[in-house]
């Protein structure tokens, strides 16, 4: 990883995240371990991405998906009982909302590619929905 990507991270990490996390959690409804593999999201040549695509792709359908599920009462016990911590990776080239997500043990991972389809947030918060719809 470049300076210039470490640099660009960093600042992601500590500025953007921190509103990010405190509306997971809002949406959620419990304050949710959130373990972030900033390297895996770092793309070559794309470090002029990050900041715009990293919260289209990873948070935004995050905290909409959460916020339908958790629309009620059971909703609410469900994510708070069955979610236990969430990953956001980019490891496997996912690049639709069909395949980046999974409910495991648990653990709630989120995989996809960190700067493509960015503008895609319905499909990945649709996807997101069913998963932890059918896994809860």
């Amino acid at each position: 990883m470049t300076l210039a990507q470490r640099r660009i991270l960093k600042d992601f990490e500590g500025n953007a995240f921190p509103a990010l996390k405190s509306r997971i959690e809002e949406a959620a409804g419990f304050a949710v371990p959130i373990e972030v593999q900033w390297e895996t999201l770092a793309v070559p040549n794309e470090e002029r991405l990050y900041a715009e695509c990293w919260p289209q792709i990873y948070f935004e359908p995050l905290i909409a998906a959460l916020k339908e599920v958790g629309r009620d009462q059971m909703g609410k016990d469900a994510l708070k009982s069955g979610i236990q911590k969430i990953v956001i990776q980019n490891v496997k080239s996912c690049l639709y909302g069909d395949c980046w997500a999974t409910l495991v043990g648990g653990t709630l991972t989120l995989d996809h590619e960190a700067v493509q389809n960015a503008h895609d947030v319905d499909a990945r918060t649709k996807g997101l929905i069913v998963v932890l719809e059918n896994s809860l």
